[in-house]
């Protein structure tokens, strides 16, 4: 018997229940009708028109994306827009567009447990003991900010790696939220008053660099791209585990917004 778009939809929603995600965020059903017969499944962490299309040609009606194309409420739909673009080519070819978000960020084993393990966090615990939090943890051994950065960077295949404060300061537990985690001053006091030495996250602003650098604390900025890509592998693992008999094709067409920049000096992207 065939399966049903909604069986999948079900096996994420088991895994990383919609009640997970943060007050802000749109996960779950962004478009189409879960009743449909799959004919394969196409993991993002975007959609856009190029990805719209690959689920076209690879025969995938089903695109599980990690950040949701539908963020804030849509008043009109504009052609001249790319989203709303792939949107509409999407509702042509009876695409269903399904994102897990922020609930696949906190969930037991999702996002940041899995970057955390990829960081080599050992003992990883939840700082307020919510999932919902940074996750903690020691590393295998000291080393020195700069030595972390540059195997971080190594590790997640990011050559725009930058830090905040005295790369010489030794590292012996860290914290890291994937992706945008740098909104709060607070969380740089309770993870100090946590003891740990440095905090990974991507996409901090200004006045959070400065606090953390007159706060004398250890900050190590990946880029949002390279810390959840791994969503593509983490919702692979999750459907072949469930024994589910689908194709699921992880995308070759969500690029990195940004270029990477290396000592040659040539600007690429991913």
């Amino acid at each position: 018997m065939p399966y049903k778009i909604k069986d999948v939809i079900t096996e994420m929603e088991t895994f990383a229940p919609l009640e997970l995600q943060a007050d802000f965020d749109n996960s779950g059903l962004i478009l189409g009708d879960p009743d449909k017969t799959l004919t394969g499944v196409l993991i993002t962490l975007d959609t856009n028109i190029s990805v719209v299309n690959e689920a076209i040609e690879k025969g995938c009606n089903l695109i599980i994306e990690h950040h949701p194309s539908i963020f804030e409420p849509l008043r009109s739909i504009d052609y001249r827009l790319p989203l709303h673009r792939a949107l509409a080519l999407a509702i042509k070819n009876d695409i269903v567009i399904y994102a897990a978000h922020t609930n696949a960020d906190f969930v037991k084993g999702g996002l940041n447990d899995y970057v955390a393990e990829k960081l080599g966090l050992k003992n990883v615990e939840y700082l307020y003991g919510r999932v919902d939090s940074a996750r903690v943890g020691n590393l295998a051994k000291a080393m020195t900010m700069g030595e972390y950065a540059r195997f971080v960077g190594e590790t997640l295949k990011d050559d725009n790696i930058v830090t905040i404060g005295d790369e010489n300061m030794l590292v012996r537990r860290a914290a890291v939220i994937n992706g945008s985690g740098g909104g709060s001053k607070q969380l740089l006091i309770d993870l100090q008053n946590n003891n740990a030495d440095i905090f990974l996250t991507a996409d901090i602003k200004y006045s959070f660099a400065r606090f953390a650098k007159d706060l004398n604390y250890g900050i190590i900025c990946f880029g949002h791209y390279d810390s959840e890509l791994g969503f593509v592998d983490l919702v692979e693992k999750l459907l072949k585990s469930k024994g589910l008999d689908i194709k699921i094709v992880k995308t070759k067409k969500c690029l990195n917004p940004y270029n990477i920049r290396r000592e040659n000096g040539a600007g690429q992207n991913n």
